[in-house]
């Protein structure tokens, strides 16, 4: 890792940190394993920056702020959420950002919801978006529509009575509002993203 030479007024970190705040930034980049070397090295810079800052208030304030920042792997972990989620929102990839979501999940609320939401729409959206393929591979005795595009059913009992083969003006209306679905999906798996990165920003803050 490459050490920042010097801070502000001349300080240099190594006359700020001492050896438990040193070790603890240690233990915090070997929790960053899983991010590319660059980026770990600007993480860790980031945070030594902060420490720094707080350590020419004593070292009253510096245990202070490891007190709010918890155990480095807690941070470590914090910090490669932060990352990939800015990775996800940047690259528009909504099958990364879905991956993040479903890890933060079990302790957030909105991560929770709005993932059930996206996964929802997004598998909606599929099965309408397949239907051409159904028509065109299903024998249409065993694939009906009963009243509506969302009430069809596959049996291998043969077709109900009440049932008409599934039309292909329904197949591309019932895939057209998929791709809607898709999209809308896409969109707001990118939405949450935002809003999950602003708040992950907010708690890998080191000071208000």
């Amino acid at each position: 890792m490459t050490r920042a030479a010097e801070s502000l007024d001349g300080w240099k970190d190594s006359d700020l940190l001492s050896l438990p705040v040193e070790r603890y930034l240690h233990e915090f980049r070997g929790g960053l394993l899983s991010l590319p070397e660059s980026e770990r090295d600007l993480i860790v810079a980031e945070v030594r920056a902060q420490v720094a800052a707080q350590a020419r208030l004593g070292d009253g304030a510096v245990q202070a702020l490891l007190e709010k920042l918890g155990k480095p792997g807690r941070l470590a972990a914090r910090f490669t959420i932060r990352h990939e989620l800015s990775v996800g929102v940047q690259q528009s990839n909504p099958f990364a950002l879905l991956w993040v979501v479903l890890r933060l999940a079990a302790g957030s609320l909105l991560a929770f919801a709005g993932g059930l939401v996206v996964i929802v729409f997004g598998l909606a959206g599929v099965l309408l978006a397949a239907m051409p393929a159904l028509r065109f591979f299903v024998p249409q005795d065993v694939f009906g529509v009963h009243d509506s595009l969302f009430s069809i059913t596959v049996t291998t009992d043969g077709a109900p009575k009440n049932a008409v083969p599934l039309s292909w003006t329904a197949a591309i209306v019932s895939c057209g509002v998929g791709i809607v679905l898709i999209v809308l999906a896409m969109l707001l798996m990118r939405g949450l993203g935002q809003i999950l990165l602003r708040d992950m920003r907010r708690k890998t803050r080191m000071r208000d």
